[in-house]
């Protein structure tokens, strides 16, 4: 079994890290509802400081990002340059840039093409692995556990049907990770197929939406090389949006979700702090507007808890079990504010502060000989760790829109 228990070990890369939902909701894309041609640039720069027992980790990051909207065609770009130092290591490089391209046939259906660059660097050494595993798990934000990704292409198609009060869809996508580099950590799904089923309806004045879906990945180890557990997951997940007072001046969007992950032998791995396992939420936010200015404060909760066993044979006869169990957990808070500059120019500034735990057992049974008649006794040796997790983090956006 690898040493995933030893704290600076975390994931190294995946994109399972969910926080509140973003201001600018992605889904205005699927419903086509742009009457005219529109981009928008934004470039921002982010710091987040936290300390998971007596390890700082602090991360520099500067999101880019390019949007078009038509009313039949929808693109985005992005990438984030991003610099960590944690465990009296540093990684600086760029998460993967990734593109998309989709075709709103009509409204409520959409056929999606989209890629990835993978990250600089493509593959990380066992330095950069512990720094990124000092984060801990998926329940802090961090762009850099992106950093690892091989590259990627994909499709994806969604179809909406009208049913009395309610809209009925589905989706499917088919994604492969290119062949990654021969040496070097790297996360690699390989071939990924995707599917899900989602209800969207009105209750008073909030969208709902309950969905479900599935993801399979076939993808080798790579002697041990991937990082990517192997498997898939099923999620589940409910969303609302809508405005709260009849002026249109305050809106809220909330978003619950679940995730489980189901074939993953290979879960515990040297770049996570505990075993991959399941992961849920619960997230919301606010627009108040007043005056020219829009105060965003967001709230989330997140916690992931997962298990991890291996069995070896010691002198050819006696089992050797090694258990690994671990969760964690952490509540954030951030407030945003947009203040328009003109016409087509926001600047946003961005505080918020986290709080938590993360915490795991590592529990080794061997099996001994003992007296004459040999008979065997199993010893169990165990260890664990809780340490609180603190931090905060602060950025600016400028946004452009022309």
């Amino acid at each position: 079994m690898a040493c995933a228990w030893t704290k600076v070990h975390a994931q190294a890369a995946g994109d399972s890290v969910r926080t509140a939902p973003p201001r600018s909701a992605p889904g205005a894309i699927d419903r086509g509802l742009a009457t005219r041609t529109r981009q928008t640039l934004t470039v921002s720069g982010t710091e987040r400081r936290y300390r998971i027992g007596a390890v700082d980790v602090q991360e520099r990051a500067a999101p880019m990002t390019w949007r078009l909207v038509s009313p039949r065609v929808a693109a985005r770009v992005s990438g984030i340059p991003v610099s960590l130092d944690a465990a009296d290591a540093q990684v600086q490089g760029v998460t993967p840039i990734r593109a998309r391209l989709d075709f709103i046939l009509r409204a409520g259906d959409t056929l999606s093409v989209y890629g990835r660059r993978g990250s600089t660097p493509r593959t990380l050494n066992s330095v950069e692995a512990s720094a990124l595993g000092a984060a801990g798990t998926s329940v802090l934000d961090l762009s850099s556990l992106s950093m690892g990704l091989a590259s990627q292409v994909g499709v994806r198609g969604k179809w909406s049907l009208p049913v009395g009060s309610v809209v009925l869809g589905v989706s499917a996508a088919a994604e492969r990770d290119l062949p990654p580099p021969a040496t070097g950590v790297v996360f690699w799904q390989g071939t990924t197929v995707r599917g899900g089923a989602s209800v969207t309806g009105l209750v008073g004045e909030q969208t709902l939406t309950v969905s479900a879906d599935i993801s399979s990945s076939q993808a080798d180890s790579l002697g041990g090389r991937n990082q990517f557990p192997g498997g898939g997951a099923f999620t589940l997940g409910a969303s609302s949006s809508g405005a709260v007072n009849e002026a249109g001046t305050v809106w809220f969007s909330g978003d619950v979700f679940y995730v489980r992950p189901f074939g993953n032998d290979r879960n515990d791995q040297p770049t996570r702090l505990i075993p991959q396992g399941s992961f849920g939420g619960v997230s919301g936010l606010l627009l108040l507007e007043s005056g020219t200015l829009t105060w965003t404060p967001t709230v989330s909760l997140l916690r992931e808890s997962s298990a991890a066993s291996v069995t070896t044979v010691q002198q050819g006869t006696l089992p050797s079990r090694t258990s690994l169990r671990g969760s964690a957990w952490s509540v954030a808070a951030g407030l945003s504010v947009d203040l328009p500059l003109g016409a087509s120019v926001t600047v946003s500034p961005e505080v918020g502060a986290v709080s938590g735990t993360v915490s795991s057992s590592l529990a080794q049974t061997n099996g001994r000989i003992v007296g004459r008649r040999g008979r065997v006794v199993n010893v169990t040796n165990t260890s664990a760790f809780n340490d609180a997790v603190r931090g905060w983090w602060g950025g600016l956006s400028l946004s452009v829109r022309y």
